[in-house]
C-alpha cells in the first residue's frame, strides 16, 4: 500500500455543517477555521476564483483568509467576512 492516501474530495455539504455551527454559536471561531482548512475551502475558494475571472466576493473571502495564515486577521473576523460575502450561497451551489 502507498505511504500517502489520496487526499479526499471537498464536501460543499460538511463545510457549509461546519460554518453553520459557527454561525449559531456552537462552535469556537478558531475551530471552525481548523475545520474549513482541513476541508479544503481555500483551495475551493481558489478555484471558484479562477472559474469566475476574479469575482470579487470570492476575493474578499480569500484576501481575508490569507490574513488569517498569515497571523493578521483574527479568526472570528475572517468568518464574519465569509459569512458577510456570501460563503452560504456559494456552499450552497457547488457540487459535492
Amino acid at each position: 500500500m502507498d505511504e500517502f492516501q489520496e487526499r479526499p474530495a471537498p464536501s460543499p455539504a460538511k463545510l457549509l455543517g461546519q460554518f453553520n455551527d459557527w454561525v449559531a454559536e456552537t462552535e469556537m471561531p478558531g475551530r471552525t477555521m481548523s475545520y474549513l482548512k482541513t476541508g479544503f475551502l481555500p483551495e475551493m475558494l481558489a478555484a471558484k476564483m479562477e472559474s469566475t475571472n476574479g469575482d470579487d466576493k470570492i476575493a474578499a473571502m480569500l484576501e481575508s483568509w490569507v490574513g488569517w495564515e498569515k497571523g493578521k486577521t483574527r479568526p472570528e473576523i475572517v468568518l464574519a467576512v465569509l459569512k458577510d460575502q456570501g460563503l452560504v450561497e456559494l456552499l450552497t451551489e457547488l457540487p459535492e
